[in-house]
């Protein structure tokens, strides 16, 4: 996206605006962020797939709307638990990435007042291999 700063308010406003999912954005509901290996290996095929393509941003944290006519629609916040999902967790399982995917950026967004509610916006270059 742009060098804006990321922050509740914004990402806020992209809901109220129905700002769609594209071929450079898109929206995980915090449930994507799981531990699992089948979750971690989705969160590198989804940042691979941006950096394969023009790079992209994808917010998690954001859910879509469920409805068929409304899907890639975000229709709320979904806040991500940092104590248990951190910013080096999302950075650690990226890295797993082949080949590595150079500068990818992962900005923690705070939701609330509640320290331990976040929404992780990763930001993706277009790969060069």
């Amino acid at each position: 996206m742009n060098e804006k700063s990321w922050d509740e308010a914004r990402i806020g406003q992209m809901i109220a605006d129905g700002i769609e999912e594209s071929l450079h954005l898109d929206y995980k509901a915090a449930g994507s962020l799981a531990k699992s290996s089948q979750k971690k290996d989705e969160i590198v095929k989804d940042v691979t797939a941006f950096a394969n393509s023009d790079g992209g941003t994808i917010i998690y944290g954001v859910r879509e709307h469920t409805v068929s006519d409304m899907k890639h629609l975000p229709s709320e916040l979904d806040p991500i638990d940092r104590s248990s999902i951190s910013k080096e967790w999302l950075e650690q399982v990226i890295s797993n990435a082949s080949p590595r995917i150079p500068n990818v950026r992962i900005h923690p967004v705070p939701v609330g007042n509640d320290p331990t509610k976040c929404l992780y916006v990763v930001e993706i270059p277009k790969g060069d291999t």
